[in-house]
């Protein structure tokens, strides 16, 4: 069930981050109809049925016939495989009665949604980012800087939400008022709230910062100022340590891709490759492992 719900989901979205880097890439707004890469037709509803309408209409336009690019259909797919993986796995370790109203309103479940839709935005714009540093070796600020802001607020919004009702419940019962300020139970609670938020930031601007530091270094030749957001959108996404666990992955898997295509003779040492694709797949490492290796790192080394 969920993973059908989270494949659905994701194609739609995975539709949606084409569009959107592609636009990127173009220079084109954001709003407005989609339209045909190649006559510049208007799509209409019914062309725009993720995977459905290009196997439909086997890969080309409905209007001029010509052929439309395999990669709309691979990243419509491999949106639906993540957020269907997502779904499962975050629904799996979640119990709540779904005929019960009041059980799917309460704080728990909100939080819970709220959270997942966090996950589900994260996943979209790495997406979209990875497309456009893939096929130009950009990472737009039209899509990361807006991005970076909407996590930043979301993570604010949450973090009040979650201080908010812990004031709220302990104002509600006889007992809970005593814990109200000036007795220190409230601010040591909300302080332990807003660690994720924290973290986020903290992770966000270290990861940034070390970016920065690689391009004062290198002169700009070991990293792009793109790379700069991206990382501290991850960083603030994932916060602390998944964060961290996100960059070395990103390192780790950069150095032994590049080294094979200098083996298979696609490249040379001195060559740039884009650094981004590597920030992306660390971070759904990270985002759907990373608690898992860390507490394995942890356990083999005591």
């Amino acid at each position: 069930m969920w993973e059908s719900a989270g494949f659905i989901t994701g194609i739609i979205l995975g539709s949606f981050a084409k569009a959107l880097a592609d636009r990127s890439l173009g220079k084109n707004s954001f709003w407005g109809r989609s339209y045909c890469p190649s006559c510049k037709a208007g799509l209409r509803w019914y062309d725009l049925f993720p995977v459905f309408s290009y196997l439909l209409l086997k890969g080309r336009c409905r209007y001029c016939h010509r052929k439309i690019g395999i990669e709309y259909l691979v990243v419509e797919v491999v949106m639906g495989v993540l957020i269907a993986f997502l779904f499962t796995q975050t629904f799996v370790n979640f119990k709540f009665e779904i005929f019960n109203f009041y059980s799917i309103l309460n704080f728990k479940f909100l939080i819970f949604i709220f959270e997942l839709i966090l996950k589900i935005f994260f996943i979209t714009v790495l997406t979209a980012l990875f497309i456009t540093d893939i096929k130009k070796m950009l990472i737009p600020d039209r899509i990361v800087i807006p991005a970076i802001w909407i996590g930043l607020t979301s993570l604010f919004a949450l973090t009040a939400y979650k201080i908010g009702y812990l004031y709220y419940y302990l104002s509600s019962n006889l007992l809970g008022r005593y814990l109200l300020p000036p007795n220190e139970y409230f601010g040591r609670h909300a302080l332990i709230i807003s660690q994720p938020l924290l973290y986020g930031i903290g992770t966000g601007f270290g990861i940034a910062a070390f970016f920065y530091i690689i391009i004062l270094l290198t002169r700009g030749k070991g990293m792009g100022g793109g790379d700069v957001k991206l990382g501290a959108f991850m960083g603030l996404m994932l916060g602390f340590p998944n964060g961290i666990l996100a960059l070395i992955l990103s390192f780790l898997t950069g150095a032994v891709f590049s080294v094979m295509l200098i083996i298979a003779g696609k490249k040379h040492f001195g060559q740039v490759i884009p650094f981004g694709p590597f920030l992306v797949a660390g971070s759904l490492i990270a985002l759907f492992w990373g608690n898992r290796i860390i507490d394995w790192y942890l356990q083999i080394g005591r």
